[in-house]
């Protein structure tokens, strides 16, 4: 009696390892994509409207300063 696995039954067992794999991958992109990311782009516009706020600041101090110099 032959025990040993044909060509075929080992190839069929790698396939439906490879797509347990690939499926655990597209979960791990999915979670990164609707979840890690959302968050990144969320603290980014943060960042964004912070320094919006310090450039205006910065900008409204020095224009104070040179009407106060030509005055």
């Amino acid at each position: 009696m032959n025990n040993m696995k044909s060509q075929s039954q080992k190839n069929s067992e790698e396939i439906i390892k490879i797509q347990g794999e690939l499926k655990v991958i597209h979960e791990k992109i999915t979670n990164i994509r609707d979840n890690h990311l959302a968050h990144l782009d969320s603290k980014v516009s943060t960042i964004y409207k912070l320094l919006w706020v310090a450039v205006t600041i910065s900008l409204s101090g020095l224009i104070n300063l040179v009407v106060n110099l030509l005055s």
